[in-house]
């Protein structure tokens, strides 16, 4: 008895971490919206692959209180959370040679240690519609759309188009069934048409928000067939933009995890965490330790108060 409270105050002290995985293919790419949803259900960290640098606009600052993260490649942020995001274990089992073989099989090489610790890549497959199949705990097939590049859920028109669709080996799981056991690193794609097939093959899992669509009633046809016959009509919403989606699949992420609601300030205004006094770029290049960054750092404000002393000069 004693050891199951000693296990609860320790969920409660430390309660399950929840990573935020994003690609990141141009510096003036808009996450400001994403950062302010995940600072706003505390993040443990944000990936990012690809630039370190990104348009934060529409964050509010909230970036400001995120350790955000950018990786070279999706080898390198994918070996990270196989060793349980932890940095030097991921440098120590990703060597030259393994990085390469990696590359051309799609295969990460794994220790013993790193699989017991390993957080599970968790894709957002977006906002679908249906009738009870979409709401299901058995979960939904998830294919791979060659003609549009994306992973989908829908299985419109999936009789005449079944030679161009392949499924995938995990399957998508609506939200309010809360499929989780450990921490969590949700992949998100900023796309309308969901994640891409390449970024959807290292996913272990999907999870999507289910909407009832009055449109997904049986033809005559398919009244007519089993149930074991039947397709279900399950069609892609575009009722719930990007943001929504990712609060939403927090809300129950956080709800299964015992996080603590955050309080609020006389202005009504959520009382934020503590301010990383390592921040001055948007964020750090994996592999970089704090000092290495705080220098950086340094020599930026450097630089620009040279800029703005040659401004007033001139």
């Amino acid at each position: 008895m004693a050891n199951m409270r000693g296990d609860n105050e320790q969920q409660q002290q430390s309660p399950p971490r929840h990573f935020l995985l994003m690609d990141n293919p141009s510096k003036t790419t808009h996450l400001g919206t994403l950062l302010r949803c995940a600072a706003a259900f505390r993040a443990h960290q944000v990936l990012i692959v690809g630039h370190d640098k990104f348009n934060a606009q529409g964050s509010f600052g909230s970036h400001l209180y995120l350790d955000i993260v950018a990786f070279p490649s999706w080898d390198c942020v994918v070996e990270y959370l196989k060793c349980g995001a932890n940095e030097d274990e991921a440098h120590h089992d990703m060597g030259t040679d393994a990085l390469d073989a990696a590359s051309e099989t799609h295969q990460k090489p794994t220790t013993e240690s790193s699989k017991k610790s390993e957080i599970p890549i968790v894709g957002i497959a977006g906002a679908y519609g249906g009738d009870e199949d979409v709401f299901s705990s058995v979960g939904v097939t998830v294919y791979e759309d060659v003609d549009t590049g994306y992973a989908t859920l829908s299985t419109r028109d999936a009789k005449s188009e079944e030679k161009k669709r392949e499924a995938l080996p995990n399957k998508s799981y609506p939200i309010h069934t809360r499929p989780f056991s450990s921490d969590v690193c949700f992949l998100l794609s900023k796309d309308k048409r969901g994640l891409p097939i390449s970024h959807a093959r290292v996913c272990d899992s999907f999870v999507h928000v289910p909407q009832i669509c009055f449109d997904a009633d049986d033809s005559d046809e398919d009244a007519q067939l089993n149930k074991l016959e039947r397709i279900p009509r399950i069609i892609q919403s575009t009722l719930l933009e990007t943001a929504t989606i990712y609060s939403i699949v927090l809300h129950h992420f956080t709800a299964w995890a015992n996080f603590s609601e955050r309080n609020f300030a006389e202005n009504q205004k959520f009382i934020k965490d503590v301010k990383s006094d390592m921040r001055r770029r948007l964020c750090r290049r994996y592999g970089e330790n704090h000092s290495t960054t705080k220098m950086k750092n340094a020599e930026d404000d450097m630089q620009e108060n040279d800029e703005l002393i040659l401004d007033q000069t001139g």
